[in-house]
Formats: C-alpha cells, sequence, structure tokens
C-alpha cells in the first residue's frame, strides 16, 4: 500500500507567536530620530511658550546640523522637504501624544478646535479621491458580467446589436 503525502502534516508549523512576531515586524512603529525629537521639541516651545507657529525656514536655521539641506531654487514649493517627511513621521508615531499642524510651510500644536479642523481638513481633502477610486474600481470590477438589459432599458438578446457582457478594457496597451 502506498502512503499518500499530506501537505499539512509536512507543511511546516506556524504557531500563534510566529503569526505575532510577523505581525508586529510588519507593523513595527519606527522611533523617533533625534532630528525628530529636536524638530517637536522646537514646535512645541514655539507654539506653547511663544504661542505662534514655526516657519519652515526658522526650522531649517535653528537645525541644519542635523542634516536639513535648503533648496534656494525660486521654483521650488517645498525648500526642505525632509522637514515634511519628519513632520509626518512625527504625526504618525506613538512616541508623543502631540500632532504638529501644517500649513502654507508653518507648523504648530494647536488647541482642541484647531487639531480637529486640521483633521477634518484632511478628510475633506481625501474624502472625493476616494469616492472616485471605489466608483473607478466597482466599474472596472463590472468586466465580463452578463447583461440582460441595455442602457436604454430593452431586453439583450441575438437580435439586439448590444453587447451581451461587460467590456470595461480596451483591447490595446496604449501608454507605452
Amino acid at each position: 500500500m502506498v502512503e499518500q503525502l499530506d501537505l499539512f502534516l509536512e507543511s511546516e508549523k506556524v504557531t500563534e507567536n510566529d503569526l505575532q512576531d510577523m505581525f508586529d515586524k510588519k507593523h513595527k512603529e519606527n522611533k523617533l530620530t533625534p532630528r525628530q525629537w529636536a524638530l517637536l521639541n522646537l514646535v512645541k516651545q514655539n507654539s506653547f511658550i511663544g504661542k505662534r507657529k514655526t516657519s519652515q525656514r526658522e526650522i531649517y536655521d535653528a537645525l541644519k546640523d542635523y542634516g536639513y539641506e535648503w533648496n534656494d531654487d525660486e521654483k521650488a514649493h517645498d525648500h526642505c522637504s525632509a522637514i515634511w517627511n519628519d513632520i509626518k513621521d512625527i504625526n504618525l508615531s506613538y512616541q508623543t501624544d502631540k500632532l504638529i499642524i501644517s500649513k502654507n510651510f508653518e507648523y504648530w500644536i494647536g488647541d482642541m478646535e484647531e487639531t480637529q479642523e486640521f483633521i477634518n481638513k484632511l478628510w475633506n481633502d481625501l474624502e472625493p479621491r476616494l469616492m472616485r477610486y471605489w466608483a473607478y474600481l466597482k466599474k472596472v470590477e463590472r468586466d465580463g458580467q452578463c447583461q440582460t438589459i441595455d442602457r436604454k432599458g430593452n431586453v439583450i438578446d441575438e437580435d439586439s446589436k448590444a453587447r451581451a457582457f461587460i467590456e470595461s478594457y480596451g483591447k490595446e496597451r496604449i501608454s507605452d
């Protein structure tokens, strides 16, 4: 008699701890760098003590020894994109409870109302894009589905000129 190979028994056993380790590795929080801590402390000092916003230029001037580089090109929209990246990382980090508000290359820690307005603006800027994304995705997922009624409300049969199946895509790649 020939013994049948059981793939489940022969496969490597994955334990709950293995799954937790994989999850933790994938979702590992990055620790803030010394430069990011210095940036956060500067914004906090100006917000809480000076009761004012901190400009991008002020951050650069105060923290250029941390490796920030200023782009003097007059055509540059963002003169130091590393500052924005650090602000983003600080805001995503759970090492601090503060959320830095950014607008027009100025940064500050606002009160509850101001912070909520900032978050609402992020959503209001994102919502139309998400709605378009989901509408587009639903539309192309219809590809290959059968249609029984055309766009004019007529039944699709062998004599009608309408396609019986939805075709969401063209036949040729154009972008190359």
